[in-house]
């Protein structure tokens, strides 16, 4: 864009908007939401560091099928990281004082051929037994609900409740002769459950379903599987055999719940679909789960798709983007934001991710995950893999999930008019070995303001002006960032 044509861009977009409040809650640049133009700037994802300890759980007791899955939960709770997760089939508990090394703590709950266990339900219990749940299959997650006034329910278990003959007025319409919903169970310790409802919802059907309590409605946000072709998909994929054979639409509907267990959408299939395949994936792609969390100013989410090619078939978490917790866009060119490990890595091919957003530690976000070592089928190359894998961590640093970069040929970005709420502004962004300039302009494109050149890494790196009237930053004005060899990952004014 020359300097002509961005500066009849900034006039226009003065005059048509409303000016954007730009407060002390972070503006990540995961989309455009605060973009006008923008010249020679990469919108990067950043993924996760994996920890060099990972998998920093995995299966030890035969109980546990050879496989310790991160279908589940891992909470800091008080001075202990607590995690719930799937153990062939069954709900295994461990503790930790630090977050990488687990104990197994025998808990005198669940006993398999005269062993004590870890287990907290075991799906194979009868009616009467210990670790017990009707009609429980696979367990979704565990969060601790510090609203409920009962405190006998302060943990609560989402779980996939599965009845497998079933002939009545709830059956699933993508299962037939099932019966498919949200199991609900409570705890006052999260080692001692007892059921709350077996059919709290049926909108979703399946497995790698996730919610989040969204602070701003006080509503959980239930996000699981249903299934959905979004119109066009097939013909733009063109005509596919392995897609005509094995693709299922594994797609993302939403629901809503001020307790965790009435909830807004309860019929089978019926909930409205917020993630699905498109014509940019490759043909075959699902959407096999959807996480999703508040962060500051969005939404963000963790989106486990499903690369269902004959030689290709496996499972990463990319990231998507939401302003209002339904409508979502996927980030950038969809690169993994925790991908698959390399040849002779224990996260191979299959990776799922917990329940439950990030935990913050210093300045890093804690991301724990599941991977295995085994394909999803179906697959016919030969590289299938075989059983194993286990519970890791990754981190990022706090906001830098995503950067607008540029090299030292520069890129810039113009925002559209804000309204700055305090009185400094304050970058995330890293220029240690370049710069980062903003200019403020107003409404009409007039220089107002121009900061001195920023040339660090920092996570709250703090504006300074260096010419213009800084007084007049009063007044709504257009930042243009001017990006040298730089990342710029978040903007906020305090």
């Amino acid at each position: 864009m020359t300097v002509p044509t961005m500066l009849m861009a900034l006039c226009l977009v003065g005059q048509s908007e409303t000016p954007i409040p730009l407060d002390a809650t972070k503006q990540l640049f995961l989309d455009d939401y605060l973009i006008a133009t923008s010249e020679n700037v990469t919108r990067q994802v950043h993924a996760l560091e994996k920890h060099p300890a990972n998998p920093v759980l995995r299966a030890t007791e035969p109980w546990e099928g050879g496989v310790a899955i991160l279908y589940g939960s891992v909470l800091r709770d008080g001075d202990k990281y607590r995690a719930w997760y799937h153990a062939a089939g069954n709900v295994g508990y461990a503790e930790s004082d630090d977050g990488i090394r687990w104990t197994k703590p025998r808990l005198g709950i669940v006993e398999v051929e005269g062993e004590d266990t870890n287990l907290v339900i075991r799906r194979e219990a009868a009616e009467g037994e210990p670790g017990f749940l009707p009609d429980f299959y696979e367990v979704f997650g565990v969060h601790r609900d510090d609203r409920d006034p009962d405190p006998s329910r302060r943990y609560k278990m989402g779980f996939l409740s599965l009845d497998r003959d079933y002939r009545g007025p709830r059956e699933d319409p993508f299962h037939r002769g099932q019966r498919r919903g949200l199991g609900v169970a409570a705890s006052p310790d999260g080692v001692h459950w007892k059921l709350v409802d077996s059919w709290a919802t049926e909108a979703i059907c399946d497995g790698g379903t996730h919610w989040t309590f969204d602070p701003q409605r006080e509503k959980y946000l239930l996000y699981g599987r249903t299934k959905h072709v979004a119109a066009g998909l097939m013909e733009a994929w063109g005509e596919n055999q392995w897609v005509d054979r094995y693709f299922w639409g594994r797609s993302v509907a939403r629901a809503e719940s001020a307790d965790f267990v009435h909830w807004d959408v309860t019929d089978p299939g019926k909930a409205p679909v917020v993630m699905t395949a498109d014509a940019d994936d490759p043909p075959g792609t699902e959407i096999y789960s959807l996480q999703v969390f508040p962060y500051e100013s969005v939404y963000i989410g963790l989106v486990q798709a499903f690369h269902n090619q004959p030689d290709t078939c496996h499972l990463d978490l990319q990231l998507a983007v939401s302003r209002d917790s339904v409508h979502f866009t996927r980030v950038g060119d969809r690169r993994p934001f925790i991908p698959i490990g390399p040849v002779a890595s224990w996260d191979r091919f299959n990776n799922s991710v917990a329940n439950n957003p990030p935990i913050p530690v210093g300045d890093e976000l804690r991301f724990y995950y599941g991977g295995r070592t085994s394909r999803h089928s179906p697959y016919q190359g030969q590289d299938k893999g075989e059983p194993g894998g286990g519970i890791g961590l990754g981190t990022i640093r706090r906001d830098r999930f995503v950067s607008l970069s540029a090299s030292f040929d520069g890129g810039r970005i113009v925002t559209k008019p804000l309204k700055l709420q305090g009185g400094r502004l304050h970058l995330n962004a890293k220029a240690d070995f370049g710069r980062i300039v903003v200019e403020a302009l107003d409404a009409d494109g007039r220089f107002v303001a121009r900061s001195k050149p920023i040339r660090e890494d920092g996570l709250d790196v703090a504006v300074a002006w260096e010419e213009g009237n800084v007084e007049d930053l009063r007044s709504p004005v257009v930042l243009r960032i001017t990006i040298q060899n730089a990342l710029l990952f978040a903007l906020w004014c305090s």
